[in-house]
């Protein structure tokens, strides 16, 4: 499904096939501990993992494979120059919001491409707010949403006991000199 939110600009949401293995996986690693804290963000949420999060593990690369190749399919990057290297991923990380918890508006440049995925939601938890048009994503549990990282975004005070936890990402266009 695609919306509109800000003149051409689209938002892509679709669903992982393969999300309940990697949510599995996801969720023991942070009942684990395996991940560090980094504190001042957006993300005004319980737990912010590092910016490079998860990078060997298999079902990460996975979902960042998989939704790399949804924005070159939706988005056609490689149309922006003819001598462009590969969409490349600049980042990944995980939130953890617990009652109260929020995330500023922001955006994500110099990024080009941006992306959320639900590991652990209701569909009433706080959505994914595109602050400039009010256009919201409801959450749902293998849901991504992927978008051009220009556009101000946040989420509301999350008012529920239970976590809302989402991984979220940016690409990079590499261009050729």
């Amino acid at each position: 499904m695609e919306i509109v939110v800000r003149h051409e600009a689209k938002v892509l949401v679709g669903d992982y096939p393969f999300s309940d293995s990697l949510n599995k996986e996801v969720l023991s690693l942070l009942e684990s501990g395996s991940y560090k804290n980094i504190g001042h963000t957006n993300v005004k949420g319980s737990i912010h993992t590092e910016w490079h999060w998860g990078p060997d593990n298999i079902k990460f690369r996975n979902l960042q494979g998989y939704i790399q190749e949804e924005i070159e399919r939706a988005f056609k990057p490689g149309l922006m120059r003819t001598n462009r290297d590969p969409l490349r991923l600049h980042n990944f990380w995980g939130n953890v919001y617990e009652k109260g918890d929020y995330a500023d508006s922001h955006d994500h440049k110099p990024n080009h491409y941006s992306f959320a995925y639900f590991v652990k939601a209701k569909w009433y938890h706080a959505p994914l707010v595109f602050t400039d048009s009010g256009k919201k994503v409801r959450p749902k549990e293998g849901r991504f949403v992927a978008f051009p990282a220009f556009l101000n975004h946040h989420v509301p005070k999350h008012r529920y006991n239970s976590r809302r936890i989402t991984l979220s990402g940016n690409f990079r266009v590499r261009f050729s000199s």
